[in-house]
């Protein structure tokens, strides 16, 4: 009897003799290699699903940062007076307004609010400085911000003032001490970081007040 065999390059060719068993090999791998096959399909397609899946959220991302992006390359009215915070808030109600007219009208309050003036700003006075700084020193110890000359004998007090307990302050920071403040801005700076120790705080005229006084006594700064 004659029989037909599939090779592995699919073409047909006649065999003859094959004994039963042969015949139900043949069988068995052929059918092996189409379940093989029908594998392989359907891994193929989960790798793909699966792929498509890990793209998705991914899309979602780089569609917000695009939005995000030209949000931030819109002007935002009065970013030159805001804070970083305050153009973040701005940014992200321009993100969750859904609509043209929602984005407008939170534009429209932004607009609002750079027209109206901005406040003069405050002018210390040296000598209700003076006084500040003098109370200052009966509870806090010796300022950090002294010049160079001045550092040795206010380590020293601001060392006898801690040791007998009158003084709430934190151990000096020599990375700001020795003299490193350059400029009004640097010297406002200190002041106001000292100021959050302080209980009750220094309203801002008064912070204003102290810096004119030490600048007017130790630092010459020109504003």
């Amino acid at each position: 009897m004659r029989w037909k065999v599939q090779n592995q390059m699919g073409t047909v060719r006649p065999a003859l003799g094959l004994s039963r068993s042969a015949r139900d090999y043949m069988a068995t791998t052929e059918a092996c290699v189409k379940d093989l096959r029908k594998e392989v399909r359907v891994s193929i397609l989960l790798v793909s699903a699966a792929v498509i899946v890990a793209i998705l959220p991914q899309y979602a991302q780089s569609a917000e940062g695009r939005a995000a992006q030209q949000i931030e390359r819109e002007v935002i009215p009065g970013a030159d007076r805001m804070t970083g915070a305050e153009r973040e808030a701005y940014r992200i109600r321009m993100q969750a307004a859904t609509t043209p007219e929602e984005k407008a009208k939170v534009r429209a309050e932004y607009v609002k609010a750079a027209a109206t003036a901005a406040p003069s700003p405050l002018r210390g006075d040296p000598e209700r400085g003076s006084k500040l700084h003098s109370a200052c020193f009966a509870c806090h110890g010796i300022e950090r911000y002294t010049r160079p000359l001045t550092y040795a004998m206010s380590t020293f007090a601001d060392s006898l003032l801690r040791a007998s307990g009158l003084s709430e302050m934190p151990p000096t920071e020599p990375a700001r001490f020795k003299g490193r403040i350059h400029s009004l801005d640097m010297l406002r700076a200190a002041v106001t970081r000292r100021n959050d120790f302080l209980n009750p705080k220094m309203t801002p005229q008064e912070i204003e007040d102290v810096i004119a006084y030490l600048n007017a006594t130790y630092y010459k700064f020109t504003e």
